[in-house]
């Protein structure tokens, strides 16, 4: 748990640097602002292509090894991110970033459901998520004080340094769960794709995470960026609010996962535990994107996301484990395929958001449009049950 905590915290340090990093690369490359929404986008271009090989190679490899292969490389290019000269290099250099990170986070809750039972499962997947939120909560600030220091290409180095330091040590300690069960040889990578694309519940999850990436998309991209020029905020300063929507987010994982099983036992069902979490949650969050539209300050619009980030975040643990459960032995294969949807719509969220910026010169409508999104994730979840679904 630990290991996964530590990797999700990286995953999400290197993610949000180029957020924060943003602004001054535009500057030093001279980047329009479609430009650099192509460089946003360029990463889930590649992420979304690779998601699903990728997770399917964690089922056929294990998870120690596939895991030591994926934060090596993503670390890798992220240093290599510090590097780029032009908008061509970075953008090539971001499209191979994206296709080393796919696959992380089907992995590790692959790994996650071969440790723990799955009575834990919501709460082990909000850790995992916790850990997400936090380095996302954490890079910001931590961001801006090593760009202060050492330039944004110098920050993009010491962020990537961290990744290879965690794969001595997770090559060294891990091992795939002794006592898991495995298929027989001659079945061990046979995936049933009709079974698993065509399953109900998982393509209710797959237009949930869509949903939940397009808003999230926002945090992780554009926020530095709306807080100086909506709110007039120093980027020493909009470093340090961009972070509270994730850390709201980190709080946010680790209390649904916390939640969903407590209701699960409560009512004797896992599908009622996590349908509540997953249509509050969602409800929630698209409440707080409308509140922002109407704030009349910085700090009031952070905290109105920070109200969006924190709900939607605690439905990440209950979809991970629904996921899991539903794939079985294929988990990380349906969580790669779930998280395919992310991916989508990081691809879309980023480019929208700076169409919509330039059309009507504001950043208001890409907060309606995320809160109709989620108002719509929030309805798969009446339609998710995992009584009417045994694992593919």
């Amino acid at each position: 748990m630990t290991l996964v905590f530590t990797a999700s915290v990286i995953t999400y340090l290197d993610r949000v640097c180029m957020s924060v990093a943003g602004p001054l690369m535009q500057k030093d490359l001279g980047l329009t602002q479609i430009q650099l929404g192509w460089v946003f986008s360029a990463f889930y271009f590649a992420y979304a292509l690779f998601e699903v090989p990728t997770a399917w190679l964690g089922d056929r490899w294990g998870q120690r090894n596939m895991m030591t292969r994926i934060v090596g490389c993503w670390s890798l290019f992220t240093i290599f991110t510090g590097l780029a000269r032009s908008y061509g290099s970075l953008l090539a250099i971001r499209f191979i970033f994206g296709g080393a990170e796919a696959g992380a986070f089907p992995t590790l809750s692959r790994a996650l459901a071969r440790w723990f039972p799955v009575q834990e499962r919501s709460r082990a997947n909000g850790l995992m998520w916790t850990g997400a939120r936090l380095g996302g909560a954490i890079a910001p600030a931590l961001a801006v004080t090593v760009i202060a220091w050492l330039g944004w290409r110098g920050a993009f180095f010491v962020f990537g340094s961290v990744g290879f330091l965690w794969c001595i040590v997770w090559w060294s300690w891990y091992r795939d769960h002794p006592g898991i069960e495995r298929p027989a040889a001659s079945e061990k990578h046979s995936v049933p794709w009709r079974r698993l694309l065509l399953n109900r519940n998982l393509l209710l999850l797959f237009f949930a995470y869509f949903a939940s990436g397009f808003g999230f998309q926002f945090f992780v991209t554009w926020l530095p960026t709306y807080l100086m020029k909506e709110h007039g905020v120093s980027l020493a300063k909009s470093g340090y609010l961009a972070s509270l929507p994730l850390a709201a987010g980190a709080i946010g994982s680790a209390i649904g996962g916390v939640v969903a099983d407590f209701l699960s036992r409560r009512f004797g069902s896992i599908t009622v535990g996590r349908r509540a979490v997953g249509v509050i949650g969602f409800w929630l969050g698209a409440a707080g994107f409308i509140g922002a539209i109407y704030a009349g300050s910085a700090e009031a619009a952070v905290a109105c996301l920070v109200l969006a980030a924190g709900a939607h975040d605690m439905v990440l643990p209950v979809m991970w484990a629904t996921c899991t459960d539903v794939g079985g032995r294929f988990g990380g294969t349906a969580s790669g395929f779930m998280n395919l949807a992310s991916s989508l719509s990081g691809m879309c969220a980023p480019m929208a958001s700076a169409w919509l910026n330039e059309v009507f010169g504001s950043f208001y409508p890409v907060f309606f449009v995320a809160a109709l999104v989620y108002v719509l994730g929030g309805l798969q979840w009446f339609f998710i049950d995992l009584r009417k679904s045994a694992e593919i």
